[in-house]
């Protein structure tokens, strides 16, 4: 069901379609989408998401979607779908949490639309 103030199966910021493989460690799988309204950003608000990439830690200067851990290597990358911003990857439990709070925060900040959750 779709409200004007909710979106039933939506619960929060983050919708993970992979769990997290704490066995894994030191590295989790990263896997989901964040409930940004990509479909109702404006150039400007495009303009201002790219910004918020490119200012993430592990973010790499050539590129908008691809964030690296401490050494440069390769880790996760994000892209932009019609559902949100989709995250896949591994990174470190540390790293993982750093790039989450950064990101949330950079949103809430700019003001960019999400979808009622």
């Amino acid at each position: 069901m779709t409200t004007e103030d909710h979106v039933e199966g939506l619960e929060g910021w983050f919708q993970p379609w992979n769990e997290h493989d704490l066995e894994a460690r030191p590295f989790v799988k990263i896997g989901g989408t964040y409930t940004i309204t990509m479909g109702c950003l404006t150039e400007a608000e495009y303009t201002t998401l790219g910004r918020v990439l490119l200012g993430l830690p592990g973010a790499r200067p050539d590129s908008m979607g691809f964030f690296s851990d401490s050494f440069g290597n390769p880790c996760f990358e994000a892209s932009v779908e019609p559902s949100g911003m989709t995250v896949e990857g591994h990174a470190s439990p540390e790293q993982w949490a750093a790039w989450d709070t950064a990101f949330k925060e950079a949103v809430e900040e700019a003001k960019l639309p999400r979808f009622p959750a």
